[in-house]
């Protein structure tokens, strides 16, 4: 019983000083952060983008003027 207890703890405190998985984590943080921010950036950016093409659309089809 003894020897897992030791085996158990030691199995722990090397997790414990492992810090992949924190890195791992924090790359996993700042990619949503970054993805976020994009979405929202591009989202008005469409906007824009679809008013212009639709004032371009317009200029050529020649609707509304002679």
């Amino acid at each position: 019983m003894l020897k897992a207890y030791s085996l158990v703890r030691s199995r722990l405190a090397t997790l414990r000083r492992d810090e992949k998985g924190v890195t791992a984590i924090e790359y996993g943080v700042i990619a949503a952060v970054i993805i976020v921010a994009l979405v929202g950036v591009l989202s008005g950016v469409a906007g824009g983008l679809t008013t212009a093409f639709n004032s371009v659309a317009t200029a050529l089809t020649g609707s509304g003027s002679p």
